[in-house]
């Protein structure tokens, strides 16, 4: 992250493979028409063009997203494999947050 420039990454520094990222989405209730959802991600889109809001996200050490990656089927695709990533780990450690 830019924030962090001068700090080795866990890579850098011997662990190899080990990624963690802070990641959020935007969600709508099942059934919400198409029109609507298109226009809520183009909204978002929008925002995150914004030089006000990119320029506090990385002050925050926040990397923003391509639009690719705020399309709702890529997202869906990305949220799958966070889900295969993680749940092994998750599930091994027993740590939930209820």
């Amino acid at each position: 992250t830019p924030a962090l420039k001068d700090l080795p990454t866990l890579d850098e520094s011997g662990l190899k493979g080990f990624e963690v990222t802070i990641w959020h989405g935007v969600y709508a209730p099942k059934g919400t028409p198409a029109p609507v959802l298109k226009k809520l991600n183009d909204a978002i889109k929008a925002a995150m063009k914004d030089p006000g809001f990119i320029q506090r996200e990385e002050a925050l050490g926040a990397v923003i997203t391509t639009d690719k990656r705020t399309e709702p089927a890529e997202h869906k695709k990305f949220v799958s494999s966070e889900i295969a990533k993680w749940g092994p780990i998750i599930k091994a450690a027993g740590v939930y947050a209820d």
